[in-house]
């Protein structure tokens, strides 16, 4: 009985092992398609354009990011803009349906985006004391994923599923708090394009269950623009 107890153990202990190595291989991968760690981490910022799909209008749309610092989205609606940044730990929005004047961005919306100024994204995931998870697979709109769960040392999680064929990430799902419930924000991409050496998805379809889904598409994306970071603070009013 007791060779037969620690035989189980022996095999449960290597059953593990195995599992975090497939989520580890995953990820690795992954982040070899995107164009490679070397690659992925000379990337210090982004400027984008494209169209947001949202209640029956395509609305035009500038991102600009500096990794690690800040970002700023503006969004041209019924000529008016509305514009969304994060400057470091902090956030504001303009929104002139709700007055002229900036205001704080919504802590719960806050968390949610700031995870966007790593433009390493997953790569550096080992160093930064993220675990992971080899969670299976399943098919997703008819493709073969592998689903792997990441947890930060903060706490929170998210679980992407990959293409077991080229290894893009073709959703990613996260739990955020909004109102003070927890809700599941996923995210579709898709259209994988190469830009300098670096892979990204330009058609990214964001589902959350109290904004309904918001589609947007990329058509231009520029690698390392030199970017005036003042645009990242909150004017005054």
């Amino acid at each position: 009985m007791k060779k037969l107890v620690v035989m189980v153990a022996l095999l449960a202990s290597t059953a593990l092992t195995v599992m975090a190595q497939s989520a580890e291989e995953i990820l690795d991968k992954s982040i070899q398609a995107r164009g490679g760690a070397e690659k992925l981490n000379s990337l210090k910022s982004l400027r984008m354009e494209g169209t947001v799909s949202v209640m029956g209008m395509e609305i035009p749309t500038k991102s600009v990011i500096v990794h690690r610092r800040g970002m700023r989205n503006e969004m041209e609606a019924m000529g008016q803009s509305i514009i969304m940044a994060i400057d470091g730990e902090k956030g504001w929005m303009i929104n002139p349906m709700a007055g002229p004047e900036p205001t704080p961005l919504p802590e719960e919306q806050l968390k949610a985006s700031v995870s966007q100024l790593d433009l390493s994204g997953i790569t550096n995931y080992k160093s930064s004391g993220t675990t992971t998870e080899f969670l299976g697979k399943e098919t997703l709109d008819g493709t073969e994923v592998y689903k792997v769960k990441m947890v930060s040392k903060d706490g929170s999680s998210m679980t992407h599923s990959i293409d077991t064929k080229n290894f893009n990430i073709i959703k990613t799902a996260i739990k955020v708090n909004v109102g003070g419930q927890d809700v599941e924000v996923e995210t579709k991409m898709s259209n994988y394009k190469v830009f300098d050496g670096i892979s990204f998805p330009t058609t990214t379809e964001i589902t959350n269950p109290q904004a309904g889904v918001i589609m947007t598409t990329i058509t231009k994306v520029e690698i390392n623009p030199t970017i005036d970071e003042s645009v990242f603070v909150m004017p005054k009013k």
